[in-house]
């Protein structure tokens, strides 16, 4: 997922779609070195912590909140072939999601407090994707709810 973040940066025109694939690139890189950092914990400790295992992302509540300062801040017309890399992202991120998932739930202990952690991490960044892939393609959907429905008036 890091590689395919950190290709599309040099993909997208846009300079928010840029910021928002550096972020997650950069957090895709912090969480490979903090496998690698809690793989020699845990052989030296027999312990490992996920309090050094961070997000900036917000969580769903948050940007369903700002979702109306959210939208404006998007530019209406964006350069490059932005919907096609967040597919692809959308799709390893749930894949992603999903592994943490099954590796929580075969799990007990440090690990599976950490695994936890990386559950709400990957969901977190599976629901920014999502969010932009639906405002990009213009689909009437927001982390799939949709935006109006004229039938019920809202």
């Amino acid at each position: 997922i890091r590689d395919l973040y950190a290709t599309a940066i040099s993909i997208i025109d846009d300079d928010r779609g840029k910021v928002i694939f550096e972020t997650l690139a950069n957090e895709e890189q912090s969480h490979i070195d903090f496998l690698e950092h809690s793989i020699e914990t845990l052989k030296n400790n027999g312990s490992v912590s996920y309090e050094q295992l961070n997000t900036s992302i917000p969580d769903t509540e948050v940007i369903l909140k700002n979702i109306e300062s959210m939208k404006i801040k998007i530019p209406e017309h964006m350069l490059g072939d932005i919907k096609r890399v967040l597919s692809s992202a959308l799709k390893l991120e749930i894949e992603t999601t999903e592994y943490y998932q099954k590796a929580f739930d075969s799990t007990e202990g440090d690990i599976k407090a950490v695994m936890g952690k990386f559950v709400d991490i990957e969901q977190r960044h599976t629901d920014v994707v999502r969010f932009e892939l639906d405002y990009a393609s213009k689909s009437g959907f927001w982390l799939d709810f949709p935006e109006k429905n004229m039938e019920l008036g809202w």
